[in-house]
């Protein structure tokens, strides 16, 4: 028998005690944790599920990347995320993802995905045109609300170069939003899937996201019959071809991308966006920094302030893997089937690696000598996320227009986070806005 060495335990009985907490927000438990056992320690999840959780950057990308044949996603994601879904990149796993990666992957390099900002553009400016009349009469609005709404366009928009009132996407905006909802609560509470069962929950979320299928069956079709190949996403996923067979995806192939690129693509953003905002309603000299820059520094200067948000409140906070055989990870020796916790939020806030962690310090990114080593908003390795020039883009181009035309004053004091399968304010972010050129 190979002789394991695992991390240091934390208690069994504190993590039933804590199980009801842990549901609602996991951080302080896991933080105290952290701070007790060091950077890497075992745990029962929900007192359940023997799980290694860690911070560690050297074993997150051990996982990731140096060994990541050797590690494969949990049940979580490609089960329950693929039975809405389908096996779109971020829910297959195997041969077929890689398949599935290397033909999707050059429509996404950043020179593609760059020609795609006049259609982003389109919706900004619809965005701040709608704006207006709430910075005219000063009412308070829902930073998230709007932000959730804006991505969702520009996914759209991006993807078909339609917008959401042609063929019927408002009601796709509605599904995949009460399809996102209840997949957290299938994820967050295993215990109560027998009772989403029988009462017939699974089967009415099922119907819906058959129905969403068939909204995007719809514009492909239409596409193919048009004739016409408009410079967008949708173009690029018809006219990309596997390497072996010169074949395009099937239709259901072909959907499922789709509807992974709606359901992970503006809800990530939307998250990071409205952090953003209330960072910076909350820091008004940033703010004003921002404003008074010249435009070549403004866009520095704003680049600081996505990677800033990203490193405080990352979307994609924790990450987990299963081990398909024994492996050595940075002194640590551990069997087959041991689930891994990357827990990407701990790493981005911890002392060790960041000076002041918890503050808000955009100009800590013009230091040519921070360890970004800690850093990974995005993942790491080759499932790393596949739309990361697409976000990016969109957050600094979002930003710029908003800066450039509203004062923000933040109304709600502290927010708290809310760590679903991603990382969401809990309260509304509630902002009004003033024009710039009204001062």
């Amino acid at each position: 028998m190979p002789k394991y060495i695992f991390p240091p335990l934390a208690s069994r009985l504190k993590s039933l005690i804590h199980a009801g907490q842990f549901i609602k927000n996991p951080f302080p438990i896991l933080d105290a944790a952290l701070a007790r056992f060091g950077s890497t320690y075992t745990f029962y999840m929900g007192g359940m599920q023997k799980a290694v959780i860690t911070i560690d950057p050297k074993a997150v990308r051990h996982i990731l990347q140096k060994q990541h044949r050797v590690y494969e996603k949990s049940v979580i994601v490609t089960d329950l995320l693929g039975k809405y879904t389908g096996k779109g990149l971020l829910t297959s796993t195997g041969d077929y993802w890689l398949r599935q990666r290397r033909l999707i992957q050059p429509g996404f390099h950043k020179r593609r995905i760059d020609s795609l900002q006049s259609l982003m553009k389109v919706e900004v400016d619809a965005c701040m045109d709608r704006w207006a009349p709430m910075a005219a009469s000063g009412t308070p609005f829902d930073a998230y609300e709007e932000m959730n709404h804006l991505t969702f366009r520009i996914v759209a928009r991006t993807l078909f170069s339609t917008s959401l009132e042609e063929h019927g996407l408002v009601q796709l905006s509605q599904q995949i939003s009460t399809l996102q909802s209840f997949i957290i609560r299938e994820v967050r509470q295993p215990y109560k899937r027998w009772w989403f069962k029988i009462s017939g929950k699974i089967k009415e979320h099922l119907l819906l996201a058959k129905e969403s299928r068939e909204i995007i069956r719809d514009v492909i079709r239409a596409r193919k019959n048009s004739g016409e190949a408009p410079d967008d996403l949708l173009t690029m996923l018809l006219e990309s071809r596997y390497e072996d067979s010169g074949m395009g995806m099937e239709e259901e192939q072909l959907i499922d991308e789709c509807l992974i690129l709606f359901v992970a693509g503006h809800e990530t953003s939307a998250n990071a966006l409205s952090w953003m905002i209330y960072l910076l309603g909350k820091h008004e000299e940033e703010l004003n920094r921002l404003q008074a820059a010249d435009s070549a520094l403004q866009a520095k200067m704003i680049q600081n302030v996505v990677q800033e948000g990203l490193r405080l409140y990352p979307p994609a906070w924790v990450s987990d893997r299963i081990s398909l055989q024994d492996d050595h990870v940075e002194g640590f020796f551990l069997p087959k089937d041991t689930m891994w916790i990357l827990y990407i939020r701990g790493m981005h806030r911890h002392p060790h690696f960041w000076k002041e962690p918890d503050l808000f310090i955009p100009d800590r990114w013009n230091d040519p000598d921070l360890n970004k080593e800690a850093y990974m908003p995005f993942g790491s390795g080759p499932r790393m996320c596949i739309g990361e020039h697409f976000a990016i883009m969109e957050m600094q181009l979002i930003l710029t227009e908003i800066i450039r035309h509203w004062d923000i004053k933040l109304i709600s004091k502290e927010i708290n986070e809310k760590p679903l399968v991603t990382l969401r304010p809990l309260e509304p972010v509630m902002i009004t806005i003033h024009s710039v050129q009204a001062h």
